[in-house]
């Protein structure tokens, strides 16, 4: 049995300990989701462009703030950055229950995903420094997988709580989880950072830094330009999946199935991706883009030409595609943590993350226009066919590993 799987990796002291921080510091990122919904929709009334800022609230720190606060990251110990950073999430959390309107709501959000911009990529820097080479694809895969069940489990179980609590006890409890990770990160002790290869410059100018790793490694760049595409490519029809069910003659109940599926194909496909990854991580994004993508374009094809498929055919359809994702995710993270220099790791993630980040929020927009004109299928099928494309074009482009 090869020494590159979970076993080994969680004999590891320090990867197991950064294992269980990161368990309910995912959890704290999604326990209070339908908390918010709940209170900004059904206590204080509000509507669809609430929701919007909710979403842009979400999603904007990592595009804004990320690449900023990595260089902080990259300057002081990991270890306290990942304390730090819990107990600021907690106490951001702590404050939704003192909300008393929506505007005020949603800047504490925000707030909470500056800090949490601090959080990820210090979680990247500690694999790195505590996780031998050939089990970095492992690593990755595990943490995929803890955030994956993150956000099937922690929605689910916070709508549960809210049909015995008020959101203001959800949110206490949700930063209690995060001082619960804080503490289990003060067990993280990493090995000190290497020296600096260079001389600090400006604040702004050592921000850069990150995005220009990208142009200096090739496969760095094109690990990068695939990820943003691949995400494109994904949420182009990911909103759009209650009306392809819908198309086939599926109901709400079936829906909700569909979702589980793929939530369920997302964890499973990480844990196998993170056991396939660290040798050929290239090769792993590019064959499970062309197989994702030739799956997307199947069912698109089915749903266009009107023709009958079955619930469990749709659903375990559903978990491939979620299976593929994760195979494409996993190891672009492996990939980033081979290839930058550990003094600017985070910088690296931060700033693949923004551009990744950003070229995720356009495709929603463009994926409802082509369902608008043409067809909910067709969106389907033009996000199959960039998959398609892009795994090809990467194949055929990139012959190191």
């Amino acid at each position: 049995m090869s020494k590159a799987n979970y076993a080994a990796l969680l004999r590891l002291p320090i990867p197991r300990r950064l294992a269980a921080a990161s368990i309910p510091a995912d959890f704290a990122d999604w326990l209070d989701y339908a908390a918010v919904v709940a209170l900004v929709v059904f206590a204080w009334g509000q509507g669809p462009f609430a929701l919007a800022m909710f979403a842009l609230a979400l999603s904007l720190p990592y595009i804004l703030v990320g690449p900023f606060v990595a260089v902080v990251v990259d300057r002081v110990p990991i270890r306290a950055v990942l304390v730090v950073s819990n107990l600021g999430r907690g106490l951001a959390t702590l404050g939704f229950a003192f909300a008393g309107d929506t505007s005020v709501l949603l800047a504490l959000v925000f707030l909470r995903g500056c800090i949490d911009s601090a959080f990820t990529p210090a979680r990247q820097a500690a694999i790195q420094a505590s996780t031998p080479e050939e089990l970095r694809g492992v690593a990755n895969g595990l943490h995929q997988a803890i955030n994956q069940t993150s956000k099937i489990a922690g929605p689910a179980l916070g709508g549960l709580l809210l049909a015995f609590w008020p959101a203001q006890n959800i949110f206490m409890l949700n930063a209690g989880l995060s001082l619960v990770a804080a503490l289990i990160a003060v067990s993280v002790i990493l090995p000190p950072r290497p020296t600096p290869s260079e001389e600090r410059g400006k604040f702004f100018t050592e921000s850069l830094k990150g995005i220009g790793e990208f142009r200096r490694s090739r496969r760095l760049m094109v690990a990068l330009i695939f990820s943003a595409c691949a995400y494109f490519a994904f949420f182009l029809y990911d909103a759009l999946i209650a009306l392809l069910a819908e198309g086939f003659g599926f109901g709400a109940t079936a829906f909700g199935l569909s979702i589980s599926a793929s939530g369920l194909g997302g964890l499973v496909g990480a844990l196998v991706a993170g056991s396939m990854a660290g040798k050929r991580p290239m090769l792993t994004m590019s064959l499970a883009a062309v197989i994702s993508g030739v799956t997307t374009c199947a069912v698109a094809l089915a749903a266009v030409m009107g023709w009958s498929v079955q619930l469990p055919a749709f659903l375990l359809v559903l978990c491939f595609m979620g299976g593929a994702t994760a195979f494409m995710q996993v190891p672009y993270r492996t990939i980033v943590q081979a290839d930058a220099p550990p003094d600017r790791i985070a910088r690296v993630f931060a700033a693949g993350e923004a551009v990744i980040t950003m070229t995720m929020l356009s495709a929603p927009l463009i994926g409802s226009f082509i369902a608008s004109q043409w067809g909910t299928p067709v969106a389907f099928l033009a996000g199959g066919a960039v998959l398609v494309l892009l795994g090809a074009v990467t194949l055929a482009s990139h012959r190191g590993p």
